[in-house]
């Protein structure tokens, strides 16, 4: 299977992010013809776009065949990559192939390309004298593109569709006994071999990571990256209870990656109190302290009176939906108001000023004594934020729909008492 990495990965978690965001009308197409040489037809490929910034967007399958693309997208640059999708064992594979383009509104630009067979690394991989047959291999360059394959029963590996470059080969060991510093593999050229001897020759360690926040282990989904000061390899483990465990490592002290979960803002650090020994147990922990602010306010009817967040004929119906708008009209939080109107608005939120909350009544009203009310949406501005901090921003009164004007609203009618 091949993972390709542009960019910082971060980057290719934030979809649709980016600064080709124009009005939706504003589009162009572009399209161009696929050259294949030394094949008959053209493998499956796959077609990635990125901003001009190589954020990624999508992606889309051209079948196997394939003599061109065509894409409308809104008016910017673009990079657009076109990827092979036989298996990395084959070494007859293309290099992924990019393209750099103009769209503008109303107009097409055509772009050809021309598909190149990639470099291949191969070899074999052993640990404590024998082979290590499923081992995983990852072949990363030196401009920050990864390529990632499996080792067959005998230990052999092949890695083909590469782009030109300097590699270095990390391996993974599927038993997670053995293993060792990655091998520098060099430079390679496109339609050539590299070969190269793999042996992993030292026993491996396990740790376990506590995560902390300030009160307590971090009881949020989230995946925890730890990386090795010796060698760079890094060791990746999923948790919901803050209680991370990491087997197969190289021995030696640690770094972490959190990329960030709820409310708690991303960091990287050492690993506190733990030294990874070969075929040995440690513990250690990481702490996070960076936590993002929050808004809290209450939904009040426009009589001033608390509005109450339940549907009539439901003991439980929903509140409102309260959304928060930054200054650039991007949602960066939302929630629903509880029983009593109360409402927060948290997440990974920095300190910053002009924010908007937006308030959608739900369609049936709230209960007023024996009747209900219905309200309309509103929007309150301009609103700001520390991060850590809590901001209040009091009640909200929110107005009640034309007709709705007297003390009581509506009474419910028999159909309402029947469903309660």
């Amino acid at each position: 299977m091949l993972l390709l990495v542009v960019g910082m990965l971060a980057s290719m978690l934030a979809l649709g992010a980016g600064s080709t965001a124009v009005a939706a009308t504003e589009k162009g197409i572009v399209n161009g013809g696929i050259t294949c040489p030394q094949v008959s037809k053209c493998p499956g490929l796959s077609m990635l776009w990125f901003d001009a910034n190589w954020n990624y967007i999508n992606q889309r399958k051209l079948g196997a065949g394939a003599r061109g693309y065509s894409l409308t997208l809104p008016v910017g640059t673009y990079h657009l990559q076109f990827v092979d999708q036989r298996p990395t064992y084959d070494v007859s594979k293309y290099a992924p192939t990019d393209v750099k383009v103009t769209v503008r509104e109303n107009d097409l630009t055509v772009k050809n390309l021309t598909m190149k067979r990639g470099a291949a690394i191969t070899g074999t991989v052993k640990g404590g004298g024998k082979a290590l047959g499923g081992a995983t291999l990852r072949a990363a360059s030196q401009s920050g593109q990864s390529f990632a394959t499996t080792a067959n029963d005998k230990g052999q590996f092949a890695i083909g569709g590469l782009p030109e470059g300097k590699y270095s080969v990390f391996t993974w060991d599927k038993r997670k006994v053995w293993v060792g510093k990655s091998v520098w593999a060099g430079a390679v050229s496109p339609s050539k071999f590299k070969n190269v001897k793999i042996k992993l020759s030292k026993r491996a360690g396990q740790m376990t990571v506590y995560l902390f926040t300030p009160s307590g282990l971090l009881s949020i989904k989230n995946t925890l990256t730890v990386t090795s000061r010796e060698t760079g390899q890094w060791w990746s483990s999923t948790s919901g209870s803050g209680t991370f465990s990491f087997k197969g490592l190289y021995p030696g002290r640690y770094n972490v990656q959190f990329n960030g979960a709820g409310v708690w803002f991303a960091k990287t650090g050492a690993v506190e109190k733990a030294v990874v020994k070969s075929n040995g147990f440690t513990s250690g922990s990481f702490h996070l302290t960076k936590r993002g602010g929050w808004i809290t306010g209450h939904l009040v009817d426009g009589d001033g009176q608390r509005m109450v967040a339940l549907k009539p004929g439901y003991e439980n119906g929903p509140g409102a939906t309260v959304r928060l708008f930054n200054l650039n009209g991007d949602q960066i939080a939302s929630t629903t108001s509880d029983a009593e109107g109360k409402f927060t608005l948290k997440g990974q939120l920095a300190t910053q000023e002009g924010m908007t909350i937006v308030v959608d009544p739900p369609p049936g009203g709230y209960l007023r004594g024996e009747g209900y009310c219905k309200f309309e949406s509103a929007e309150f501005s301009p609103y700001g934020l520390t991060t850590g901090q809590e901001r209040y921003v009091g009640q909200l009164a929110i107005p009640r729909t034309e007709g709705q004007q007297d003390p009581a609203c509506t009474t419910r009618d028999a159909n309402t008492r029947a469903r309660r």
